[in-house]
Parts: structure tokens; C-alpha cells; sequence
């Protein structure tokens, strides 16, 4: 009986030192400089879907633009985000096809600034949050971005993937390359989950 007693205290300490833990290491993380970009990612996997050596892929009909209120001035964010997809696409080993219901995945994205699209509404629309979590952040240099990714099976057309994260948006003017920088590093820890081909 003495045995268990001790067995339980000692796995409520080690369970509590590892909550502790982890709380003060998300708060130093959250806390940090903003340059030092800090992402939440959750992923969702719907169904399992055996795809080939040399998959292919395609953007999901129906997939546009999205028209966004212009926060970042004078950035393409739309057009820097599906180059970068494309591209670590591409690193992974998928080629693009154009061919409609040829591909073995259809892909999409959604992405938005915290004052167009808030964790709530994410919630509603899409069924999970990221919930990265800052404070004492300078509003007029910083927003929080979520960037939604779906890959869907063309056969069923039903969703297979779906993957979120969260960063801090720069909403000040930095040079192209440095943005380029931090978007490819947010899409490769966002697609982390596709496996290579």
C-alpha cells in the first residue's frame, strides 16, 4: 500500500513539473522577440489515401483569389503564398499538372489576417484552431495570420488533409526577400506532414 501512495505522488510531481514545464516554455516562446517567428500548427487527417511514386497534384476547383483588405502594404501575400506551396510541392517530389481530374491530390489554401478572419470564425468554417497564443504584441506591427491547407481525393472529391498554422504577420514594410524568407519557413513547417515522394 505504501508503494502505490508513493508511485502515485511521484507521478503527480513528474506530471506536474512537465505542465509546469511546458507553460513556462510557451510563455518565454509567446513572449519573445517578434522576429523570431513562432508557429502553431494543428493537422487533421480525414481518410487515408495511398498515393503513387511520382504523384501529382492540382489546384482544387473552384480555388481563387482571395480578395483581402490591403493591411500589408504593397505585398502580393496571396501570390508569395501559392509560389511558396507550389514550390516546397515541388521540394516533396509532387508535379503539378494542369489536366482537370487527372491529378492523384487536389489542393487549396485559405489565408487571412486575425482582423478578417478571428479564431472563432476558424473554428466555425473549418473545425480546428491552431490557438497560437501572444501577448504584448505592437498591434500596428504585428497580426496574427492563419494559413489553412486542404488537400482533397479527386475521386470522392471528400477532404483527406487538413492542416493549420498560425505566425505573426509583419505588417511593416521589410524588404521582399527577408518576407520571402519567413513565408517559405511557415509553408515548409505547414506541408511537414505530406510525405516526400
Amino acid at each position: 500500500m505504501y508503494r502505490k501512495i508513493c508511485l502515485k505522488l511521484n507521478f503527480g510531481t513528474i506530471k506536474y513539473i512537465l505542465i509546469a514545464t511546458l507553460l513556462v516554455s510557451c510563455s518565454v516562446n509567446q513572449s519573445g522577440s517578434q522576429e523570431k517567428m513562432q508557429i502553431a500548427l494543428i493537422t487533421v487527417h480525414h481518410s487515408q489515401l495511398l498515393m503513387p511514386e511520382n504523384a501529382t497534384y492540382q489546384w482544387s476547383e473552384g480555388f481563387t483569389r482571395q480578395e483581402e483588405r490591403e493591411v500589408i502594404k504593397n505585398v502580393d501575400m496571396w501570390a508569395l503564398l501559392k509560389e511558396s506551396i507550389e514550390q516546397e510541392m515541388q521540394t516533396k517530389g509532387y508535379k503539378h499538372i494542369a489536366e482537370a481530374g487527372q491529378a492523384d491530390i487536389n489542393i487549396s489554401f485559405i489565408a487571412a489576417l486575425e482582423s478578417t478572419l478571428n479564431d472563432q470564425e476558424i473554428a466555425n468554417q473549418y473545425g480546428l484552431v491552431p490557438g497560437l497564443m501572444v501577448h504584448n504584441v505592437d498591434k500596428d506591427r504585428y497580426e496574427k495570420g492563419s494559413l489553412i491547407f486542404d488537400v482533397v481525393n479527386p475521386q470522392t472529391n471528400q477532404l483527406v488533409w487538413r492542416t493549420a498554422a498560425q505566425a505573426m504577420a509583419t505588417l511593416a514594410d521589410i524588404p521582399l526577400d527577408e518576407r520571402k524568407a519567413r513565408i517559405d519557413a511557415f509553408v515548409k513547417k505547414l506541408l511537414a506532414f505530406l510525405p516526400e515522394k
